[in-house]
């Protein structure tokens, strides 16, 4: 059996899939939603990917794997206002909205062949696996690809510019891809944001010139009241079939990683809290990405400490060199 992916009705049943990753669901939906897609391909990990266009310059990026305790179908429902969230949650589910709006919104735009590289990562919530696992094994797939643009943000209006790697777009690029959308939809407000913490994109800044990642309009994610607003993903979408990516502005060279990796940790400031459950919930990928940062987990720790004191200390980590 396939799934037609149009309109809400395709997005409510991708969000259906309760579907952790390596799970017989997990597995079942790529084998649903993606594998029958003309001329998708599965890498050793179990990334799909599909280009579309001659030597493709941007990567459009999104991930399968949902935060769940166990796969399965799950109830959702959509209000009158258009939010989407689970019918019956409870503690162990996520709606999946991260990142079953990313799916959704790449899926439609195969369907109309807009132009690009798709990459469907397995394993982000297991800490980027599938991503991590191309920079390493595949990484000559990455070649000739100007920017990276992840469909796995929260809120409305971010278009991120530093994750855990430092700054992994520059500001011109930002603005550039934020007025191109607010130019599309004169409800949008998408504006350049620096406090991104991670996605697959991260894991090819070293490569990738510009790698980001676009507010696709959930909140409350990895959590049973997680949330979807149905009418920006639709914006977006129509946003993104009409996009001339061509024209976006490419201004970072991927091989300079800027010195400002506890800035972007500073930076995060007002999301200390979001950040400190990443790494509860994350541990081995939060020490990965605190290592690259120079900073370790007992030393973000500590600076956590002495910032809920208010201890006026001003606590820094001791960078790495």
């Amino acid at each position: 059996m396939t799934y037609d992916v149009a309109g809400r009705a395709g997005l409510l049943e991708i969000l259906s899939w309760a579907r952790p990753h390596d799970s017989a669901i997990e597995r079942a939906f790529c084998r649903e939603f993606l594998d029958p897609i003309p001329g998708m391909t599965t890498d050793a990990f179990g990334n799909r990917m599909l280009a579309i266009g001659d030597s493709p310059r941007v990567m459009w990026s999104c991930h399968v794997d949902t935060v769940a305790a166990r796969g399965g179908q799950q109830d959702v429902g959509i209000d009158e206002r258009g939010i989407v969230s689970l019918c019956d949650g409870k503690p162990g589910m996520s709606l999946g909205a991260d990142d079953g709006a990313g799916v959704w919104i790449m899926l439609n735009m195969i369907a109309a062949d807009r132009p690009g590289l798709y990459l469907f990562h397995r394993g982000e919530e297991r800490g980027c696996l599938g991503s991590h696992w191309i920079q390493r094994n595949n990484s000559g797939l990455l070649k000739g690809l100007d920017a990276a643009i992840a469909f796995d943000r929260a809120g409305f209006d971010d278009v991120i510019t530093h994750q855990s790697y430092g700054r992994t777009c520059s500001d011109a690029f930002a603005v550039s891809l934020a007025s191109a959308l607010n130019d599309l939809n004169q409800d949008f407000r998408y504006a350049p944001d620096d406090t991104g913490v991670f996605t697959d994109t991260n894991e090819y800044a070293g490569i990738i010139p510009e790698c980001t990642n676009l507010s696709v309009g959930y909140h409350g994610q990895h959590g049973p009241r997680e949330t979807l607003d149905v009418d920006h993903c639709e914006k977006l979408l129509a946003a993104m079939l009409k996009l001339d990516a061509s024209l976006l502005v490419i201004g970072r060279d991927p091989s300079v990683q800027e010195d400002d990796r506890w800035g972007w940790l500073e930076s995060y400031h007002g999301y200390r809290d979001d950040l400190a459950e990443a790494v509860a919930d994350h541990p081995l990928l939060a020490a990965r990405i605190l290592e690259e940062c120079g900073v370790t987990l007992d030393d973000f720790q500590m600076a956590v400490w002495a910032d809920e004191m208010g201890d006026g200390s001003g606590y820094r980590p001791i960078m790495a060199s």
